[in-house]
């Protein structure tokens, strides 16, 4: 069911129409880390977060499942945001967007994919499959990235 899923999947760039559930997900989805730290949510934060990042849809067919946002940080592409709703967590949503920021990345000609995720984030496990690696730790926040390996001639 997950590989069905997954071959189903697509990103589309988010619309003002988008922006009401996005920051609902991303509001609930982060609110126990949040609560742990003392930290209110931020709907000017977020807002204008939603200006400047690049915010792209996670969709399955018409339907929108998460939200991966992106943002150019000088050599590297910061993966800033990935959200996916809780009914379809665990079901390899999370892993294929992360490749899609690879992709992108390359694509783009970064030397590097970057992101931050807090140190009891169950996600991290999925960036360290996937190529990611911590280059620090800061107030429970590990700094993680992504450089693609040289091709092998």
């Amino acid at each position: 069911m997950a590989g069905a899923l997954v071959a189903s999947l697509a990103l589309r760039p988010a619309t003002a129409h988008d922006f009401a559930f996005c920051e609902q997900l991303s509001r609930s989805n982060m609110a126990g880390y949040r609560a742990a730290r003392g930290i209110a949510w931020d709907p000017a934060r977020f807002r204008a977060s939603w200006a400047e990042f690049e915010n792209l849809m996670i969709v399955a067919g018409d339907e929108a499942i998460g939200l991966l946002r992106l943002l150019p940080e000088g050599e590297a592409l910061g993966l800033r945001d990935l959200q996916i709703v809780p009914a379809r967590q665990r079901q390899g949503i999370g892993g294929w967007a992360v490749r899609q920021a690879q992709a992108i990345a390359l694509q783009r000609g970064y030397a590097r994919l970057q992101l931050r995720v807090y140190v009891e984030n169950p996600a991290r496990a999925l960036y360290v499959r996937l190529g990611f690696a911590v280059e620090s730790e800061a107030e429970g926040t590990l700094h993680m990235a992504w450089t693609p390996r040289p091709a092998v001639r």
